[in-house]
């Protein structure tokens, strides 16, 4: 089996079902996705737009065009109404275009205190409105240039390569800056259904592809 590059998705894929890893990263068919995970969409998605905005307003501009919402103006940023506003745009779209699940208040309310949990967490630390915004959804694709890493295909030397999209990338200080993921699911490893403790996330797949990825 060919594994020219990885992801943490691909990752932790591989770990879970060396199977599944085949059918979704070699032959290319795609599992539904379920509803749980389309929530953590509806919920991922409203913080990225608090950080555009935000990262926009700190570049003097009052709008930006997004992909899946449209025209989004910023003036009320700071409002809960403005938060509001845009979970409902994000709930709309995603569950609209799902047409494998079906939706209710139940799971509004979900992505709600989802949001809410988010940008009110230590009187909002990590609320994207009170960052200094480097860049948000930062796409990565990195080639590992070193001696393990090389591989043959039809006679040809290639590198593995490292790919991924971290969620947002923010400043703290002039040395210093914060990789954050957001994550509204429960903080199991899903592949062995054992909770994620400080320990394990010293060793995370995925905190370390992004640690490699962003000190390049």
């Amino acid at each position: 089996m060919l594994v020219p590059y990885f992801r943490s998705s691909s990752y932790n894929a591989w770990d879970y079902c060396q199977i599944q890893y085949f059918f979704v990263y070699n032959l290319g068919i795609q599992q539904p996705t379920g509803l749980k995970a389309n929530l953590g969409t509806i919920t991922h998605k409203v913080l990225e737009c608090l950080a555009l905005c935000k990262m926009n307003l700190d570049k003097s501009k009052k709008e930006y065009t997004d992909n899946e919402l449209g025209i989004i103006k910023f003036k009320n940023l700071y409002t809960d109404k403005f938060v509001e506003n845009i979970l409902f745009k994000s709930f709309k779209f995603y569950s609209e275009s799902d047409e494998n699940n079906s939706y209710s208040d139940t799971e509004y309310e979900f992505c709600e205190k989802m949001v809410d949990a988010a940008i009110t967490y230590n009187d909002g630390e990590f609320d994207p409105r009170n960052r200094m915004i480097l860049q948000p959804e930062q796409h990565f694709d990195i080639t590992i240039e070193e001696p393990w890493a090389l591989f043959d295909i039809d006679g040809k030397k290639e590198y593995l390569s490292i790919k991924g999209t971290i969620d947002l990338i923010t400043k703290t200080d002039d040395k210093t800056i914060e990789v954050i993921d957001w994550k509204s699911g429960r903080r199991l490893d899903w592949a062995t259904g054992e909770v994620k403790t400080f320990e394990k996330l010293m060793n995370d797949p995925q905190l370390l592809l992004y640690y490699y990825a962003i000190s390049k």
